[in-house]
């Protein structure tokens, strides 16, 4: 005689699982990236010459480049967000200098401070949404 095995509460797991990988859709994922890439743009606008024109208000964290950036870029994820200035030359001649003036980094300082949180935050957040959304599986 063959010993039966019978498992219960497939279902529920696999409906579970459903439900974890819905979680993490564009509609989720948006606002998790864009409020913890946020600061770093905050450091960036603080940073930012003030001498003239906008440089300071251009820059933003958004899902859009512009023309030029877009097609330059590299998709390297199904929902990417954007911190930075907007299409402007001044901001890559403040960055990285020119001929006629030094480099007055206010880009990378603010990445590289803060990074580290942000990517930490997308983590947590990401987390938080998966579990909430097993639970409502």
């Amino acid at each position: 005689m063959r010993p039966k095995i019978r498992i219960e509460g497939t279902d529920a797991i696999a409906r579970k699982l459903k439900a974890m990988g819905k979680a993490l859709t564009r509609k989720t994922m948006l606002p998790i990236l864009t409020d913890n890439v946020q600061p770093i743009a905050d450091d960036m606008k603080a940073n930012a010459a003030r001498d003239k024109g906008d440089m300071a208000e251009s820059v933003v964290v958004s899902e859009r480049l512009s023309p030029r950036q877009q097609s330059l870029r590299v998709p390297i994820a199904p929902v990417e967000v954007y911190a930075g200035p907007g299409p402007l030359p001044q901001a890559i001649a403040k960055e990285f200098g020119n001929s006629r003036q030094a480099p007055d980094p206010f880009i990378r300082p603010a990445f590289d401070a803060g990074v580290d949180r942000a990517m930490k935050g997308i983590a947590t957040d990401g987390i938080a949404a998966i579990l909430d959304a097993a639970k409502k599986g």
